[in-house]
C-alpha cells in the first residue's frame, strides 16, 4: 500500500467507477453483464457495492472495455484499505469522545 496515500471520508468502491464508465460509454449494465458472462444481478450488485471486484471480474472487465485489471483490483484494495482506516478513525473517535466525557477537569470547570 503507498504510505503517501490519504484516506478521505468515505471510501469508493470501484463499482462507483464502472458506473461511471459505463454511462460515459452509453453501455447497459445488462448488456456488459451479458458479454462478461455474469448474470445482471451480479453486475448490478458490484456497480452498487454489495459485491467485491475479482480478478476473474477484473480480466473479463479488462478484455471488454479496455482497461487493466490491475486497475480494478488496485481500487478494490484502496476500498477495503480506506474502509479500515475510516472504522479506526471512528472507533478512535468512540474513545477519545468518552475520554472527554470523563475528564475531571471539564466536570470541575462546570462545579
Amino acid at each position: 500500500m503507498d504510505k503517501d496515500r490519504k484516506t478521505g471520508f468515505r471510501a469508493v468502491h470501484p463499482g462507483e467507477t464502472l458506473a461511471e464508465e459505463l454511462k460515459e460509454r452509453g453501455i447497459k449494465q445488462k448488456d456488459l453483464a451479458e458479454r462478461i458472462g455474469i448474470q445482471p444481478s451480479h453486475l448490478n450488485e458490484l456497480i452498487k457495492g454489495k459485491r467485491s471486484f475479482t480478478v476473474p471480474i477484473a480480466m473479463a472487465l479488462e478484455k471488454e472495455l479496455g482497461i487493466p485489471y490491475d486497475f480494478w483490483m488496485r481500487r478494490q484494495i484502496h476500498y477495503e484499505h480506506d474502509c479500515l482506516v475510516l472504522a479506526q478513525r471512528e472507533v478512535e473517535r468512540q474513545q477519545a469522545s468518552r475520554r472527554e466525557g470523563f475528564d475531571i477537569r471539564k466536570v470541575a470547570a462546570v462545579l
